[in-house]
C-alpha cells in the first residue's frame, strides 16, 4: 500500500488540486490543513488572519497537523507557510514522504492572482510581497522535502502521477528494493 503523502509548497503550486487527484488515484483520503483550521476555528483563513493575526493562524495550523500524526491512508495538502516552524517540519516527516510541489515564479503568481483571498498578498504591491515570501521559503521547502516535483507545465494528473511514482520509489528504497 502506498504510504501517506504530504504536499508542501508555495501558494499556487497545486497542492490542493494535485492532492485531490493523488488521493483519488491512490485510494487515500484527501486532507487539507487550511480546511481543518477553518473548520475548527469556525472562520475562514482570511478571517483568522484579520481577527487574530498570522501567529494565531500558525498555532492553529500546528495543532491541526499534530492531530494527524497517526493518520493512515491520507494525502495531506498543507498551507504554504507550514514549513516555517521546525516542529511542523518534523511532524510532516512523521506523517509520510514530503513532496515539494514547485513551479516557475511567474506561473505561481499567475495562479494565485486568480484568487483574491490570499491574506499575505493583501498589500499595496502584491507581486513584491509574493516575491519576498517565495524567496524566504524556497530554501525551507528544499530542506523539508524528500523530493521536488515541478508543476509548471504539468497537468494535475501528470503532477499527481509523478508524486506517486516518487513516493513509491522512496518506499521501495526504504524496503531495500531497487526502484
Amino acid at each position: 500500500m502506498l504510504p501517506n503523502i504530504v504536499l508542501i509548497g508555495f501558494m499556487g503550486s497545486g497542492k490542493s488540486s494535485v492532492g485531490r487527484r493523488i488521493a483519488s488515484l491512490a485510494g487515500h483520503r484527501f486532507v487539507d490543513t487550511d480546511e481543518l483550521v477553518a473548520k475548527r476555528a469556525g472562520q475562514s483563513i482570511t478571517q483568522i488572519f484579520n481577527t487574530h493575526g498570522e501567529a494565531r493562524f500558525r498555532d492553529l495550523e500546528t495543532a491541526a497537523l499534530l492531530d494527524l500524526a497517526h493518520a493512515r491512508g491520507i494525502v495531506l495538502a498543507t498551507g504554504g507557510g507550514i514549513v516555517l516552524r521546525e516542529e511542523n517540519r518534523a511532524a510532516l516527516r512523521r506523517i509520510g514522504p514530503v513532496a515539494w510541489l514547485d513551479a516557475h515564479p511567474d506561473t505561481l503568481f499567475e495562479r494565485v492572482s486568480r484568487v483574491k483571498k490570499r491574506p499575505l498578498l493583501q498589500t499595496d504591491d502584491p507581486r513584491a510581497s509574493f516575491d519576498a515570501l517565495l524567496a524566504e521559503r524556497r530554501g525551507v521547502y528544499a530542506q523539508a522535502a524528500d523530493f521536488r516535483i515541478d508543476s509548471t507545465d504539468r497537468s494535475h494528473e501528470d503532477a499527481a502521477r509523478a508524486v506517486i511514482a516518487e513516493a513509491e520509489g522512496l518506499q521501495n528504497r526504504a524496503r531495500g528494493f531497487d526502484s
